[in-house]
């Protein structure tokens, strides 16, 4: 007597069959779930650690977020501060540039033709300026610029000498005024950087100038 034969697995019968795979692979999942978890725990500790120390960063303004909003929202109002200031207004120039703040002071009523003695009403306004920086941590570079015509007298033999000596008398005179040194720093251009043409006399008065530049971050 002859067996029967069993028919051959149909496609469904082979999918019902296989079903179990899927569970099986949830279960592997569950359990690398379970183990990251649990290693996890294990460092809690310097997972806790790294967490406070951004979170000291951040309180404490220097933070990736806190500390830049900060930063800006202090510049902002220093520039404000500066702009509302009426002695400024009335004898400085003041406007933004790539670098940062720029106060810039002609050379008429701050030193004489050829000189880089500072005056006392050019004094006065560096006081002022001296006071709006007091409250602040910016970095500041005096940038002490002429015209393009030659000059050679008694105490200095060229344009760079010049800029440069009145850079840096104003520069001391920001340190008298209690403006940490180490703050400050000084640059002669001699007539290399124009703010105007100095084909004319107008263009040239606006050349001799010292800048105060209060630099960006």
């Amino acid at each position: 007597m002859k067996t029967p034969r069993r028919a051959a697995p149909t496609e469904t019968e082979d999918r019902h069959r296989d079903r179990w795979l899927i569970s099986y692979a949830d279960l592997v999942t569950l359990l690398l779930g379970l183990f990251i978890v649990m290693y996890g725990a294990s460092d809690y500790d310097r997972a806790r650690r790294i967490a406070e120390s951004f979170s000291a960063e951040n309180s404490g303004g220097r933070g990736i977020l806190n500390g830049s909003e900060s930063q800006s929202d202090a510049r902002a109002k220093f520039q404000t501060t500066l702009a509302e200031n009426p002695v400024l207004m009335q004898k400085a120039k003041i406007r933004e540039t790539k670098s940062g703040t720029v106060v810039s002071l002609s050379e008429a009523g701050v030193f004489a033709p050829g000189d880089a003695t500072i005056g006392p009403e050019a004094q006065a306004i560096i006081k002022t300026l001296a006071d709006n920086l007091a409250g602040t941590d910016f970095q500041v570079r005096v940038e002490g610029h002429t015209d393009s015509v030659p000059i050679s007298n008694a105490k200095y033999s060229s344009n760079w000498e010049l800029s440069t000596a009145r850079a840096a008398n104003v520069l001391q005179l920001l340190v008298d005024f209690g403006i940490g040194p180490e703050r400050l720093s000084a640059a002669g251009y001699g007539g290399f950087q124009p703010l105007a043409d100095n084909a004319t006399p107008e263009g040239r008065a606006q050349n001799r100038r010292v800048d105060i530049v209060i630099l960006n971050p």
